[in-house]
This record gives C-alpha cells, sequence and structure tokens, in this order.
C-alpha cells in the first residue's frame, strides 16, 4: 500500500509521457499514438484505483477504532523565496480519492471512444495524432491538479489545462462560417440566410471560439493569482494543510487588508477563478461556444476536466471560505450559483443545437454545486459533481454518435447546408441508433 502512495505522482506523469512522446516522435503514426494515449491514461486509471481502494479501506478501518486520519502527504522543498520555500507535494485523503475514482476512468472511456471518432474526420481535417497529444496533457493537468497539495502546483495544473482547452477547442481552425466579405456577395447571402436558418448569427469558428475560452478564463485566472500572493504574503504557506489550520486560520480572519478580512478576500479572488473555469455568470459566456471543437473534447470539459476543476477548487478551499460565521465569500458563492443555475436552465430550453443544450445543461448544474456549496453542504455539492461527470460524459458522447450519423446521412443526399447538430433536423432515431438512443435514455434519466 505504501508503495502506491509513494508514487502516486506517478498518476499524471503517464499521461504526460503519452503527450511527449506523441509529439516528438510517435506523430506520423495513427494507431500508435492513439494507442499510447489509451494506454497511459489506463495505467493511470488503475493506479488511482489501487489508491482509492486502499483509502477506503484506511479509513473504514480507522472508523472502526474510532480514529481520525487526515491522509497522506508528501512533500518536496522546491524554490526558495526569501526566508520562505515553496514545496512541492502530493496529498491523499477522501476527496482526492473520489476524484482519483471519477477523473481517470472517464478520460479512460472518452480517449477510447475517440480513437474511433476521430477517424472520421481525420480525412478532412488530419492531425489524429496531435490530438491525442493534446488530450493527454490535458488528462495530466487535471490528475496533476487533483493531487496536489498545495495551490501553486494546483494554480500550475490550472494554467496547463487552460493552454489545452484552447489548443482543443480550436483543433478544427481551418473551419469557418460566412464573414462580412462572403455575405456582400449575392450568393454569399444566400449561404449565409441558409447557415443561419439552423446555426443562428451568433455562431463562431473554432479558432475564435478557442481564443474566447483562452481570454475569458484568463480573468479568472488573474483574480485567482491575485488570491494566491495575498494568501502567501499574510499566511507564509500555499499547502492547505498549513492553511486550515485553527490557529492559521484565526489569524487570516483578524488581519485585514482593504477593509475586509483578508481570509474572506482571499476567498473572493480565488472564486473568481472559479468562476471563469467553472463558467459562472458572468464568466460563462465561453463554454457555449467551445462546442465548436470535437466532440470528445466537449465531453472532456464538461466531465472530467476544466469545468469540475472550479467546483474542485472551492470544495477544496472550503475551509478558507468558511472560516468567518455567516461568510460573505460564501454567501458570494451562493448567490452566483443560484444565478448561474437558473440563467444556464433558461436559456438552455430555447436552443437548437443538440451541443449547445447539453453545455447550457452543464452551466445551470455547475451552478446547483456551487450553490450547494455555498450553502455549505459540501456532500452534496461534490457528490453532484461526481455523478454530473458520468452522466454528462455520456450525453456528450451520445451526441456525438448522432451528430456523426446526421453527418454521413446529409452527405449521402449530397446535402452541405443542412446543421447536423440542429435537434429540429433530428427524429425517429431509435429504429436506426438502438444502442445510441438507451445510452443517451440512461444519461438523460441520470
Amino acid at each position: 500500500m505504501e508503495l502506491f502512495f509513494n508514487t502516486i505522482w506517478l498518476i499524471p506523469v503517464y499521461p504526460l509521457l503519452a503527450f511527449a512522446i506523441i509529439i516528438l516522435g510517435l506523430n506520423r503514426n495513427k494507431k500508435a499514438s492513439a494507442g499510447l494515449a489509451i494506454a497511459a491514461i489506463a495505467l493511470s486509471t488503475v493506479h488511482s484505483w489501487v489508491i482509492v481502494f486502499n483509502t477506503v479501506a484506511a479509513y473504514m478501518a480507522d472508523a472502526h477504532h474510532g480514529i481520525h486520519i487526515d491522509g497522506w502527504q508528501m512533500v518536496v522543498p522546491w524554490i526558495p523565496a526569501g526566508y520562505n520555500i515553496f514545496n512541492m507535494g502530493f496529498a491523499v485523503d477522501g476527496f482526492t480519492a473520489a476524484m482519483l475514482f471519477m477523473v481517470p476512468f472517464v478520460c479512460l472511456m472518452i480517449f477510447i471512444y475517440a480513437s474511433e471518432y476521430m477517424e472520421g474526420y481525420e480525412a478532412q481535417f488530419g492531425r489524429y495524432s496531435r490530438f491525442f497529444a493534446y488530450v493527454s496533457l490535458f488528462a495530466a493537468g487535471m490528475l496533476m491538479l487533483v493531487i496536489a497539495d498545495n495551490l501553486l502546483l494546483l494554480f500550475i495544473s490550472w494554467e496547463v489545462m487552460g493552454l489545452c482547452s484552447y489548443l482543443l477547442i480550436s483543433f478544427w481552425f481551418e473551419k469557418t462560417y460566412p464573414d462580412a466579405d462572403e455575405i456582400a456577395t449575392p450568393r454569399g447571402l444566400v449561404q449565409t440566410l441558409q447557415f443561419w436558418k439552423y446555426a443562428g448569427p451568433d455562431k463562431i469558428p473554432p479558432k475564435l471560439a478557442g481564443l474566447k475560452a483562452f481570454l475569458t478564463t484568463r480573468i479568472g485566472d488573474i483574480l485567482f493569482f491575485a488570491g494566491m500572493l495575498i494568501l502567501w504574503s499574510h499566511a507564509g504557506t500555499l499547502t492547505f494543510r498549513e492553511i486550515f489550520q485553527p490557529g492559521m486560520l484565526e489569524h487570516l480572519t483578524e488581519v485585514t487588508l482593504w477593509g475586509m478580512p483578508v481570509a474572506t478576500l482571499s476567498s473572493l479572488l480565488i472564486f473568481g477563478g472559479a468562476v471563469g473555469k467553472s463558467a459562472q455568470f458572468p464568466l460563462h459566456v465561453w463554454l457555449p461556444d467551445a462546442m465548436e471543437g470535437p466532440t470528445p473534447v466537449s465531453a472532456l470539459i464538461h466531465a472530467a476536466t476544466m469545468v469540475s476543476a472550479g467546483v474542485y477548487l472551492v470544495a477544496r478551499m472550503l475551509p478558507l471560505f468558511s472560516t468567518i460565521e455567516h461568510s460573505p465569500a460564501l454567501q458570494w458563492v451562493a448567490i452566483i450559483g443560484a444565478i448561474t443555475a437558473v440563467m444556464g436552465a433558461t436559456i438552455g430550453i430555447a436552443q437548437y443545437d443538440i451541443k449547445r443544450v447539453l453545455a447550457y445543461s452543464t452551466i445551470s448544474q455547475l451552478g446547483y454545486m456551487m450553490m450547494a456549496l455555498g450553502i455549505g453542504g459540501f456532500l452534496a455539492g461534490v457528490f453532484h459533481l461526481l455523478a454530473h461527470a458520468f452522466f454528462k460524459a455520456l450525453l456528450f458522447l451520445g451526441s456525438g454518435s448522432v451528430i456523426h450519423a446526421m453527418e454521413h446521412g446529409a452527405h449521402h443526399v449530397h446535402d452541405h447546408h443542412t446543421d447536423p447538430q440542429d435537434m429540429r433536423n433530428m427524429g425517429g432515431l431509435y429504429s436506426k441508433m438502438k444502442a445510441s438512443f438507451w445510452a443517451y435514455l440512461f444519461g438523460t434519466l441520470a
């Protein structure tokens, strides 16, 4: 058991090595690239599940003997900073174990799905091997974030995912929609009206969608970084266990900055980072347009990585958020979450694009998670986070199957104007796609 805990750092290293090998050597071999990426995330899954089962067994054994355990931690010095040192470490507790149960397994299922799904677009767009390099780095970033024992390592992983989101959302960067010059011609005007009939004038090409996601989430990242700096300057540490010590929390509550306790100010700024990453109001605007990426990317962003990271951050930092009675930080978490939940659901019911409906559904569900955390419902918020990851991945992968079938049918009859993602063009698919129907039904019921 101790061996697996001491090698926990290998969990994100497996997909990270896959990324490096594919980029540097295997990029010309499609099958080997996909196989290596799947094998790497499968190793991460097995390693994670061994740690999960051992963690659960340890908690059950200690609970039976009436002993409280705080989990496992490994810390190594990294960079000296004045009189202090930035430590780099990894930790496992009950929350980490729950995330390690979900993240690598969902990533594995998406990778296996993508190995066949992306094959269908190889002739049109290419870059099959590069796709698996990017998603491997994406998965490595999320796994590193989950096992990080300090805010600095978490922030580095956070930024890696931000970079990967840009690369993957804009993966089909050649894809364009009618622009002003095309609209100016009679033929271009007709094509534009046909496009708008199905997609709407607000749909943007993948390269702009990726840029929009990258820049919007940077707003939250600046706030997150500012919160980290304030914590470091007043606490002298970024390690979770040291920040959450009762004496340290009391100190952060008593010290004020800009007219409010440091605990409240840093919590609000850190929550600003979560608002951007988890698509909360008003920084939610990037997520619907992120659907311009390949469907496996949408499943990764909405289920196992990216948007889950913001909720994870708030849940992980909840002791800091709640250190003050009737905490203003938690009140804002609940308010923003409630607004986002209602807004996302309301906008979603007016959409026709199957992936945009799911995108607004994700925004709404993330709002529910934030609201639960804001009112002190840690277990409810985390349970919904885990359940949502499984059923939303299933729904996105099912939608990819439907979209692929619609594209095949449209090409068969030489129809190049019908939007394959428009639900108004769908119907009666049960007789043709029974497996997809049942998978989608289970996901919808969940």
